[in-house]
C-alpha cells in the first residue's frame, strides 16, 4: 500500500526584529560630553598651530601633520581635536576644517608669564562642566578609592557606567598636571601617596655635600627635557644646581626618572616621558648601563639628544659627531661653563633637531619634516 502524501509543513513565523535600540547600544551612540584626552595631550593641537604657523589659522590636515598624524581623517587626531575644542583651546572641528587658536589657547602656549599660563590651564580644565562639577563636589578633599569614585560619577553626575573609568582616568591626570604648575591652588587631591609633597627640610648652608635635599619645584614650561643620568652622590647635585637651571634657561621643563616613579612598570614610565619630551639630555659619565638603555629608547623614538660627559672616552665613538659637551671638574668655574653650554646646545637642538639624532633615525625625521613642508606649499 502506497504511503499517503503528507501535508506540507507550515513555515515558521519569523520573529520581528525590534527596531528599538537597546540601552547599551543607545548609550554607546551618545556623544561624549567630556574630552577623551587629557589636557596635556590636547595642548599638542594648540602648540602645533603656535609653533608651525605663529598662531594663525591652519587647515586640519596641516595641524594633523604637525601633531604627528599622517591624515586629518585619523580617528585619533579627530578625538584629540575634539578634546582641544572642549577645553576651549581651539575652534574648528572635523577633517576638513580650518583650526583657529583660541585666546585661551594662546594664554596656555604663548603666555606673558608663568602665572598667566597656570590660570589659563585651570580655566581650560573648568571649561569642561563635568570636570568642574566633580572638582567642586569634592571641594579640595581627597577622592575616594576606585569603585566608590566610579559609583559617585555614575550616580551623582550621570556619567555612563561604561565611560566612568575613562572619565576618572582623564580627570585624575588633569589634576596631577594642574598641580605641577600651581601646587598651592588647593585643587582636589587624589588618594595616591606619590602626589604628596612633604615640607622641605632646612638646607645646610655651610659645607658642600653630595646629598641634595629635594624641594617641590613648580613647573613653568609645557615642553619637557628628559634627563638621563646616574643617580646619587654628586650627580644629584649636578642635576639640581647645574642641569635644572640650564634647562629652564633654554625654555624647557626638566624631568628626571626618579621624580616620577609610581607603582607600575618603570620602563613604561620612562618610555612615556621620553615620548612626551621635546628633547633629551644624557650625561654619559661613567658609562652607566641604565643611561645607555634609556638612550636607546630615545633614539628609537627619534628624539634629539644632547650629550654631556666628564671625559670623551665615555661617549661611544659612533655618537661623537652629535652634540656633545665635555666638562672637566678640575677647571675653574667649570660648572658655570657647563650650565651655559647646556643651555646653548639645547636651544640649538630645538631649532635643528636632526643634528642631534643619529642615522638611520634622522632620516625618518627628515622625511616627516619634508612631508609637512610639501603639504604647507600645497595649501
Amino acid at each position: 500500500m502506497a504511503d499517503e502524501p503528507q501535508a506540507p509543513a507550515k513555515p515558521r513565523a519569523r520573529k520581528k526584529r525590534s527596531t528599538a535600540p537597546s540601552k547599551e547600544s543607545s548609550a554607546k551612540r551618545k556623544p561624549w560630553t567630556f574630552p577623551k584626552n587629557s589636557l596635556e595631550e590636547a595642548i599638542g593641537i594648540a602648540k602645533a598651530i603656535e609653533e608651525k604657523n605663529a598662531g594663525n589659522p591652519m587647515p586640519a590636515q596641516d595641524v594633523a601633520l604637525a601633531a604627528g598624524f599622517r591624515q586629518s581623517s585619523d580617528w585619533r587626531f579627530l578625538d584629540l581635536l575634539r578634546s582641544a575644542n572642549q577645553y576651549g583651546l581651539v575652534s574648528g572641528s572635523g577633517a576638513n576644517a580650518t583650526i583657529h587658536l583660541a585666546e585661551l589657547g594662546q594664554d596656555v602656549v604663548a603666555p606673558s608669564s608663568p602665572s598667566q599660563r597656570s590660570a589659563a590651564l585651570l580655566r581650560a580644565f573648568r571649561n569642561v562642566k563635568e570636570f568642574e562639577a566633580v572638582e567642586k563636589h569634592y571641594g579640595g578633599k581627597r577622592i575616594p578609592e576606585d569603585e566608590f569614585f566610579l559609583n559617585t560619577l555614575t550616580r551623582d553626575f550621570k556619567i555612563p557606567r561604561d565611560r566612568a573609568e575613562h572619565f576618572a582616568k582623564v580627570f585624575l591626570e588633569n589634576l596631577k598636571y594642574l598641580r605641577a604648575f600651581a601646587p598651592a591652588t588647593g585643587m582636589t587631591e587624589s588618594t595616591s601617596s606619590t602626589d604628596e609633597v612633604a615640607a622641605p627640610p632646612t638646607r645646610p648652608e655651610k659645607l658642600p655635600s653630595p646629598i641634595v635635599l629635594k624641594e617641590p619645584r613648580v613647573r613653568e614650561f609645557l615642553d619637557t627635557c628628559f634627563v638621563m643620568m646616574p643617580f646619587g652622590e654628586w650627580y644629584d647635585r649636578y642635576y639640581s644646581e647645574i642641569y635644572v637651571p640650564a634647562i629652564k634657561e633654554a625654555g624647557f621643563e626638566p624631568v628626571r626618572a626618579d621624580e616620577l616613579f609610581t607603582t607600575g612598570s618603570v620602563v613604561e614610565q620612562i618610555w612615556e616621558q621620553i615620548e612626551k619630551a621635546k628633547l633629551l639630555l644624557a650625561d654619559l659619565s661613567g658609562k652607566n648601563p641604565n643611561v645607555f638603555y634609556e638612550l636607546g629608547l630615545a633614539h628609537a623614538a627619534r628624539k634629539p639628544v644632547v650629550f654631556t660627559a666628564g671625559q670623551v672616552e665615555d661617549v661611544p665613538f659612533d655618537l661623537r659627531h652629535l652634540r656633545v659637551i665635555i666638562y672637566e671638574i678640575r677647571e675653574p668655574e667649570w660648572s658655570l661653563r657647563l650650565k651655559k653650554s647646556v643651555t646653548d646646545y639645547l636651544r640649538n637642538a630645538a631649532k635643528e633637531p636632526g643634528k642631534s639624532i643619529p642615522h638611520p633615525f634622522r632620516k625618518m625625521v627628515e622625511e616627516a619634516e619634508d612631508l609637512m613642508t610639501r603639504s604647507s606649499r600645497r595649501s
